[in-house]
């Protein structure tokens, strides 16, 4: 009874196809070809070469190829069906006939295709708690690092892609919260920068750091009138000039004076000097004339060492003056005079015993 059974999984494929037509078949049939092609080349061998005397054959050579082309042919046969019969048992198994293999391929690729997307549509279900999670940690480390875009990315994912549209939304706040708050610090570290130019009266540098400030910042409240902030210091500044300058050339402080209408000159126009011309004329004209009594009186006491330092700011501040002439022509004897008086006075620096 048992030996009449039927086969528990019969294989309708190898029962309709003939054996050499399976890859195990294929195989076989390749070793058999090689194996009759080297009987086959053994009995040549031993039928033409055994005669020594090979005369009696008119060509030799030519005798040769022709009885060694089946063997070859045989060989190369075998050689052939060795490669498809493992080719195909690799894929197919040893007694699987199939289909053409053309058409095997394509199905097996569709089959690996749908089974990636398969699997990763699975891993994506499976994981996304995970997934979620990870975004989670991640925009929070984006917010400390202040890497704000960033983070503004993966909030639209934990939206749109998990749906978790309330969480997003919450995480959105922060982001534009933290933000504004940096944005604001940046803001007040510009003006604080902002300021110092301004106390230190550099205005020209002040006006372009103020159009920076707008460009960055031009969103934050703290921003808006920052160009007019330096306009109106620099208008309050020349203000304060010309009252002191007045003030300073009524009481005939005449240095201080010449000092403020060097300053003030950088600020005013041409028709905004004309109200004070006259006065700086008379500030300057008795800045002239002090100069001149300085330098007399220096000469006459033979203080040759501020004579010299005199009359140079005399040429320095009025060059094209007549007094200015008059000094330059006695300047090289009075640095003369100083350089002796110079070398005549004690060293204070040297240690007395």
């Amino acid at each position: 009874m048992a030996d009449n059974a039927p086969n528990a999984n019969p294989s309708p494929d190898t029962n309709k196809r003939p054996f050499f037509s399976t890859p195990a078949g294929l195989v076989t049939g390749g070793l058999l070809l090689w194996g009759g092609s080297f009987v086959i080349s053994c009995v040549l061998t031993v039928g033409l070469f055994s005669n020594g005397d090979s005369a009696e054959v008119a060509n030799p050579i030519v005798l040769a190829y022709v009885a060694y082309s089946l063997p070859i042919l045989m060989a190369i046969g075998g050689t052939i069906m060795l490669i498809i019969g493992a080719v195909r048992w690799a894929i197919y198994g040893k007694d699987s006939v199939g289909a053409p293999w053309t058409k095997n391929i394509v199905t097996l690729m569709h089959s690996v295709n749908e089974r990636l997307l398969l699997s990763e549509t699975a891993k994506r279900i499976a994981y996304r708690h995970e997934d979620i999670d990870l975004l989670r940690s991640t925009i929070k480390l984006d917010i400390e690092k202040k890497d704000f875009d960033a983070a503004l990315v993966l909030v639209n994912e934990i939206g749109t892609t998990y749906g978790h549209k309330e969480e997003a939304e919450e995480y959105r706040e922060q982001i534009i919260a933290a933000r504004t708050a940096e944005m604001e610090q940046k803001v007040e570290i510009a003006l604080a920068k902002l300021d110092e130019m301004l106390a230190a009266h550099k205005f020209e540098e002040a006006t372009k750091e103020a159009h920076k400030i707008h460009r960055l910042y031009g969103e934050s409240p703290q921003v808006h009138g920052v160009q007019r902030r330096v306009t109106h210091a620099r208008e309050q500044y020349k203000h304060d000039l010309e009252r002191e300058f007045l003030e300073a050339a009524k009481v005939d402080n005449v240095d201080r004076a010449v000092d403020l209408l060097k300053e003030l000159d950088k600020y005013l126009t041409e028709q905004e000097a004309e109200p004070f011309r006259e006065t700086a004329r008379g500030v300057i004209g008795k800045k002239r004339e002090n100069l001149g009594v300085q330098f007399k009186i220096a000469v006459h006491d033979k203080e040759w060492l501020r004579s010299v330092s005199v009359g140079e700011q005399i040429i320095r501040e009025f060059p094209n003056s007549r007094m200015a002439d008059e000094v330059r022509g006695m300047l090289d004897l009075l640095r003369e005079r100083a350089a002796g008086q110079r070398a005549a006075q004690p060293r204070t620096d040297v240690p007395t015993s």
